[in-house]
């Protein structure tokens, strides 16, 4: 499946958090914090994909929709995942788009609205962001305000 930096095949992070929902076989909810959460499988392409969905708290709308777990032939982008560490992937982004915010299990993409999870230092999940936003952290990687983050942590790629 190649996957695109607008998103799921058939899900947008503009939906409404009931009808993405609504989408997942085998859902387990989360309503702890005063918001849901959402995990379950999603049919796409002959693969049943481990997704989430977390609701804004504020907005209750989707703060992110994320595929928890890839397929071997995967690619976002047309970039193979799954194949390539997280400097050549992120160098990968760099030539189609903006340039990636690189920590030790993530790599942001932030004008894009795009995180990868890292597993042994290879994207094993792709997160697509919504705009309003409740993690400060989170809000200042979108952003690009990379001066508000710990520089020991977070730092842009550099080939």
């Amino acid at each position: 499946m190649d996957f695109t930096k607008s998103g799921i095949p058939g899900f947008s992070v503009t939906d409404s958090f009931a009808d993405v929902k609504q989408r997942l076989d085998d859902v387990h909810e989360h309503n702890d914090f005063g918001f849901e959460s959402v995990r379950g499988y999603l049919e796409l392409g002959g693969n049943r994909y481990l997704a989430g969905i977390d609701q804004n708290p504020v907005t209750h709308g989707i703060e992110c929709v994320e595929l928890r777990e890839l397929f071997k032939g995967d690619t976002f982008e047309g970039i193979a995942l799954g194949e390539m560490s997280a400097q050549e992937f992120a160098g990968e982004l760099v030539k189609i788009g903006s340039v990636p915010i690189m920590e030790i299990e993530m790599v942001w993409w932030p004008v894009e609205r795009v995180s990868f999870f890292l597993y042994e230092d290879v994207p094993s999940a792709i997160g697509w962001w919504g705009k309003d936003l409740t993690l400060d952290k989170v809000k200042a990687i979108f952003a690009g305000r990379i001066e508000d983050l710990n520089p020991n942590v977070y730092h842009f790629y550099k080939p």
